[in-house]
């Protein structure tokens, strides 16, 4: 195995970066590995190899207009993909009639999980301004001691593009990370996912409004806000880091593949994030949230680590 990620079109803090599978590089078989966003170019000097590509961009990808992004002239080069979604992975697998996308957990570096932290704030979010319903959570955490870490250049990000390193320790020292399992789906993107074959037999947007003329005016005027299931990075980090994992319940659920409620983390309903921050906050000192704390943690360190995935997915692959 060889680790292809010099043409990575992401900056060298994002999760990513982080995983190190060089690590692995003698201990697997005779492909590449491209485990990030690169410049897709760069495929075209190892194209005649067998390339696995660790794919977190679906299945929001097909939201985006920009052919280039989505990469759709290039998805043929890959041997394997190791999808973060598996509605995409069963959506695409059938029409293949194959088993080339494999439905994978987002890792985390064991080497790059924090020590366990005295909690100095309340809550935390990671993640940039992109949805009104992002704007009122931060309305609702400025209530609290919190942290938000965003490259957005809000005056209530309280971090602005810190390092990796960072981001884990300001999440080791909260108490209560807020995270969700979403990308919007608004207008344009609804749009830009109309464009996509067969793209209503992927049950990641099985909630959105179908292609008709009547959905496509109303596209351009409603202001209704709509989602499709998205795996963040962010929910892998907070276990590891020790913070309680506050995830907004939606139609899919996708934390679920990965970690039980109200045993791993608790759930918020929208509307009822400020309610249920202040019960958790009130509870504290009960130790409840602490076992679920410890379970998360534990549950992330013993099965969605960077060395299990690569037990999991990549020493035997061939």
């Amino acid at each position: 195995m060889k680790v292809f990620n010099g043409a990575a079109k992401v900056s060298k803090e994002d999760p990513m970066l982080q995983y190190d599978f060089s690590r692995y590089e003698k201990e697997a078989g005779n492909f590449y590995l491209v485990e990030a966003r690169i410049a897709w170019g760069a495929l075209e000097k190892i194209k005649s190899e067998k390339i696995v590509y660790l794919q977190v961009e679906e299945p929001s990808r097909f939201l985006s207009k920009d052919l280039y992004f989505r990469g759709d002239a290039y998805d043929s080069y890959f041997y394997k993909v190791l999808t973060v979604c598996p509605f995409t992975a069963e959506w695409l697998n059938q029409a293949e009639g194959g088993s080339r996308r494999i439905p994978v957990f987002i890792p985390i570096n064991e080497e790059k999980i924090p020590s366990k932290a005295e909690k100095k704030y309340d809550v935390i979010y990671v993640g940039n301004i992109i949805s009104k319903d992002i704007e009122r959570n931060l309305d609702i955490l400025r209530k609290f001691n919190y942290r938000f870490i965003a490259r957005d250049k809000n005056p209530y990000v309280t971090d602005r593009d810190v390092s990796y390193k960072e981001k884990m320790r300001l999440l080791s020292e909260t108490k209560i990370a807020v995270v969700h399992g979403l990308v919007n789906c608004n207008g344009k993107y609804l749009r830009a996912l109309w464009t996509n074959t067969d793209i209503e037999n992927n049950k990641a947007f099985s909630h959105l409004p179908r292609k008709n003329w009547w959905n496509w005016l109303w596209s351009f005027v409603s202001r209704k806000e709509l989602f499709a299931p998205q795996l963040k990075t962010r929910i892998a980090e907070a276990a590891a880091a020790r913070a309680l994992m506050l995830c907004r319940r939606d139609p899919w659920n996708v934390i679920e593949k990965w970690y039980a409620p109200d045993v791993d983390f608790v759930y918020y309903d929208e509307g009822k994030l400020e309610e249920k921050i202040r019960e958790i906050l009130a509870d504290w000192p009960s130790g409840k949230y602490q076992k679920m704390i410890d379970n998360a943690y534990e549950k992330t360190v013993r099965e969605y680590t960077t060395k299990v995935f690569f037990e999991k997915f990549l020493r035997n692959l061939n």
